[in-house]
C-alpha cells in the first residue's frame, strides 16, 4: 500500500480465509520509508490523463520489487500467492473514467518472480463507479462488528452498514494537510498533534477550509490527491497566521468534518456507537480528542499493527478476491452498475497480463 501521505510503502504478508467464516492473520508487516529523493520524485509528477508515465512507472516498480524481495528474505517467506499493489496515485478522475496508480505489474512480476496484481480501480470506474474507496470490502468481511470503520490517512474515509448495503466514501483531506504544514518547518508530521495543541483555531481559515463544495455532495464520492493538495494546501499557504494556529485550525477542520459524518450516521444507530479508527491519524491525540468531543463518542484505539497496516491488509484481500475472480468492489460504496473483480494480473512466467472484467 502506497498511500497519499507520502510516508512510505506498507507491506503485509497475510493469511486470508474466506467462506462461512471470514478471517485474516497478519504474519509479517513492515513500512519502507520513502527517501527524500523518492518524495521529491512523487511531488514533481504532474497529473495528465494523456501521459503514460512510462519512466515513472519503471522507477517506482523497481523500488517496489526491491522492497518486496528484501521483505521476503527478512521474513523467510517461501509461499506467496501474489503481490497485490495499490500503487502511488498520480490522478483519480472518475467523472472522466480515468485513474492512474503507478505500479507496472509485468515488471514487478518479472523482477520478483511472483504473480502481481495492479490497477485495481479502473475496472470499477469502467463500470460507472468511483473506483474508491477500496477498504470497505475489508470492513464488511473482517470488521462488521463495528458501527463504522474510519481510516485517517492522507485522506480520511469511512464505511458503515446500511439496510441497502455497506456504504463508504472519502470525507476530507487529513494527514496530507497536517504533514504539509509540518514539512514547512522540517518535520515529517505533527507528533501527537502537539504543535497544533499549542495554537488556536482561526475562524476565518476554518471557514475557508469548510467552504469546499465537496462536503455538500452526496455519496458515492471520492477525493483526488491533486485536488486536496491544490484546494486546501493553497489556502493554508495563503494564510498569514502562525504555523501553530494553521495546524490547530487544520486539525480542528478534519475533526469537524469527520464528526459531522459520524453524527449523521449515529441517528440510525441504537445503543453504543463502536468506531474502529485506523491510519496514521489515529496516533494524533488532539485529532482523536476533537472527534470524541464533537461526535460525543468514546474512541478505543486498537492495536498499533492494525492501525498502521489495515489498508495493506485490505489490498491483500483485494488480491485474493481477484485471484478467485470474485467481486472486490462494493457497488453500494462506489456507485458502479455491477460488482467487478478489479485488477490486472501479471504472470511472471510469460509476462502474460490478465485484464479485469
Amino acid at each position: 500500500m502506497s498511500g497519499s501521505s507520502l510516508d512510505g510503502l506498507d507491506i503485509v504478508y497475510s493469511d486470508i480465509s474466506l467462506g462461512a467464516i471470514n478471517s485474516y492473520k497478519i504474519i509479517a508487516a513492515t513500512t519502507i520509508n520513502y527517501t527524500d529523493e523518492l518524495k521529491s520524485f512523487f511531488k514533481k509528477i504532474i497529473p495528465d490523463i494523456q501521459q503514460q508515465y512510462a519512466q515513472e512507472n519503471d522507477f517506482f516498480s523497481k523500488f517496489v520489487a526491491e522492497a518486496i524481495i528484501l521483505f521476503k528474505q527478512n521474513n523467510n517467506l517461501n509461499r506467496i500467492d501474489c503481490i497485490a499493489l495499490h500503487g502511488h496515485t498520480v490522478f483519480h478522475y472518475p467523472a472522466q473514467r480515468k485513474t492512474c496508480q503507478l505500479g507496472k505489474g509485468e515488471l514487478i512480476a518479472h523482477l520478483t518472480g511472483i504473480t502481481s496484481i495492479t490497477n485495481f480501480r479502473q475496472a470499477d470506474i469502467d463500470a460507472g463507479g468511483q473506483g474508491a474507496p477500496l477498504v470497505p470490502l475489508c470492513d464488511e468481511l473482517f470488521f462488521s462488528d463495528y458501527s463504522a470503520c474510519l481510516n485517517v490517512g492522507g485522506i480520511a474515509n469511512i464505511s458503515f452498514a446500511t439496510p441497502q448495503g455497506r456504504v463508504g466514501f472519502d470525507i476530507c483531506g487529513a494527514n496530507q494537510l497536517l504533514n504539509f504544514l509540518a514539512n514547512t518547518v522540517g518535520l515529517e508530521y505533527d507528533e501527537d498533534g502537539e504543535l497544533a495543541a499549542a495554537g488556536i483555531v482561526d475562524e476565518q481559515l476554518l471557514l475557508d477550509l469548510n467552504s469546499s463544495s465537496y462536503y455538500n455532495q452526496p455519496y458515492p464520492k471520492s477525493l483526488d490527491n491533486h485536488f486536496v493538495r491544490k484546494y486546501f494546501t493553497e489556502r493554508l499557504s495563503a494564510s498569514i497566521i502562525p504555523l501553530n494556529d494553521k495546524l490547530a485550525t487544520a486539525t480542528f477542520h478534519i475533526g469537524q468534518q469527520i464528526a459531522k459524518v459520524i453524527n449523521e450516521h449515529k441517528l440510525a444507530i441504537t445503543g453504543h456507537y463502536k468506531l474502529l479508527v485506523t491510519g496514521g491519524g489515529a496516533f494524533n491525540k488532539l485529532l482523536i480528542s476533537h472527534i470524541e468531543k464533537l461526535a460525543q463518542i468514546r474512541i478505543v484505539i486498537e492495536s498499533e499493527q492494525l492501525i498502521q497496516y489495515k489498508e495493506a491488509l485490505a489490498m491483500c484481500l483485494m488480491g485474493v478476491r481477484r485471484l478467485r475472480n470474485e467481486p472486490n468492489f462494493l457497488p453500494a460504496v462506489t456507485g458502479a452498475a455491477i460488482a467487478v473483480s478489479g485488477g490486472e494480473i501479471a504472470l511472471p512466467s510469460n509476462n502474460k497480463i490478465i485484464k479485469a472484467k
